[in-house]
């Protein structure tokens, strides 16, 4: 047993320093031979067990980085990954099966993965999630949950979250009625942390705000 155990440590280190020169490699690379070079170490230390290389693999297998583009292998690594409990793999596996990229389109799958991957902290995960539950897709319509995941995806820092409350508040999904103050609220802090399209938002709200709407927004 305990030579077993000894086996499984030397597979891991090696993994590890297998992931590292890929890394390296790749950080170090513009492209041609060296990025090649990291895509052959990262897919030994990926092949050796290493959680992390098999994502980073499968998203140079993905993206055609260093090695032909092949969406059902980049679906394979990535599904090694996430069975390993790597959040970011838990988000790419479902990005692929909700684009039926390298197989089938199963948005139930999908979903379920962005839930997991998003109860680990990927901030990825909580925006494409609080989506398909906004829209109902791959499950229930789950207005108020959508939006508790956009709100921690906002803390997190990401712009798309915010901009998402800033529509569902808009259109009153989940809600009553449209409540264009908190809109308001939601485009602006997206817009300040980078938000592109918050701006064309805001402009339409302007169009349309009541002066009890603009004194609330101002206080």
């Amino acid at each position: 047993m305990q030579t077993a155990v000894y086996a499984y440590r030397a597979v891991m280190a090696e993994g590890d320093v297998l992931f590292e020169q890929a890394v390296a490699l790749l950080l170090d690379s513009e492209g041609g031979e060296s990025l090649m070079k990291s895509a052959a170490l990262m897919r030994r230390a990926a092949d050796s067990g290493h959680a992390a290389a098999a994502n980073n693999f499968g998203a140079m297998l993905h993206h055609g980085r260093g090695v032909h583009q092949d969406f059902t292998a980049a679906r394979a690594y990535y599904a090694q990954a996430a069975e390993a409990g790597l959040a970011p793999a838990m988000f790419n596996l479902g990005f692929m099966k909700l684009r039926a990229l390298g197989g089938e389109k199963n948005e139930i799958d999908a979903r379920r993965l962005f839930e997991q991957a998003a109860h680990l902290g990927e901030v990825n995960a909580m925006t494409y999630l609080g989506v398909m539950m906004m829209t109902g897709a791959g499950g229930p319509r789950e207005f108020e949950t959508a939006q508790s995941w956009w709100d921690k995806g906002a803390e997190l820092g990401d712009n798309r979250c915010a901009f998402n409350l800033g529509i569902a508040h808009a259109g009153g999904h989940g809600q009553d009625q449209p409540d264009f103050v908190e809109a308001w609220r939601w485009f602006s802090r997206a817009q300040d942390m980078g938000n592109r399209s918050a701006e064309t938002e805001l402009e339409r709200l302007a169009s349309v705000l009541t002066e009890d709407e603009r004194k609330r927004i101002e206080g």
